[in-house]
Parts: C-alpha cells; structure tokens; sequence
C-alpha cells in the first residue's frame, strides 16, 4: 500500500471515527455522568481522538505486500496504540471520572467497538470499490471484443 493511499485512508477514517467518537462519548456520557454540562470547548474533543486514532494507520503503511499475518498483527498493535493513547488521556483529563471502575471499562469497551465499527466500513468500502472495479474491467473488455 502506498504512502498516498495510506493518506487518503488516514483521511476518511478521521471523519468516520469523528462520527463514532462523538457516539460513543454521548453514550459513555449519558449512562456515568448524564447531568455534567460542558462549554463549547468539547466540541474539540472526538477531533481530538479521532486525530489521534488515525496516527498509528501509520503502522499499516508498507511498501511491500503485507502477509495476512502482518495485516493482523499490524491491526493489534494499532488497536493496543490507540487503547492505550485513549485511556492514558481519560486517566489525565479531569473531567472523566476514570477512578470509577465502570467508566475505564465503558471507555475501553467503546475504544474496542468504535475500532471495529470503523474497520468494518473501511472493509465494506474496499469490498464495494473493487467489485465496482471489477464490473468495469468486465465491461472494458465486453468493448474490446
């Protein structure tokens, strides 16, 4: 894969993470803390998750065919990079009461599941990009013939 598809990926994965963070945060929010309130500067935040989530596809860049067995172990420590820079800023932040049990677990949970959610697009896009492709390069030779 290249650097340039590594890019355009890292880029539509940042707006499909936004979407899901702010998901995610507006249900962790409502279930631990449903009465907080908070000024225009959380906005910032599933930007700012997001942003760090799309660093380690980083770890997925190569300018070689990976193996199955990269792509996996690749997409675990990808998943471990983004867990642990997730956790570690709740743990910081002030306003997330990480000193209850319940919510590091809700926010792992949620860091798993948001995870999940976007590979699964990011598959289905490829899936529908090559099959689109595909019925093209039949058709081009349909042409030809």
């Amino acid at each position: 894969m290249s650097l340039k598809e590594i890019l355009y990926r890292s880029f539509m994965t940042y707006f499909i993470l936004v979407t899901y963070i702010t998901a995610g945060i507006m249900i962790l929010g409502l279930a631990f803390d449903p009465d907080a309130r908070f000024g225009y500067d959380a906005f910032a935040s599933p930007f700012i998750f997001a942003a760090l989530g799309v660093i380690p596809n980083l770890f997925m860049y190569s300018s070689k065919e990976l193996s199955d067995k990269q792509i996996i172990l690749r997409k675990i420590i990808q998943f471990a990079v983004i867990e642990a820079e997730v956790v570690g800023i709740c743990i910081i932040s002030p306003v997330i009461h990480t000193e209850k049990a319940e919510v590091t677990t809700g926010v792992i949970i949620s860091v798993f599941v948001i995870f999940i959610l976007a590979n699964f697009i990011s598959i289905m896009n490829n899936y529908f990009s090559a099959k689109q492709l595909t019925k093209e390069l039949m058709q081009f030779q349909k042409n030809i013939k």
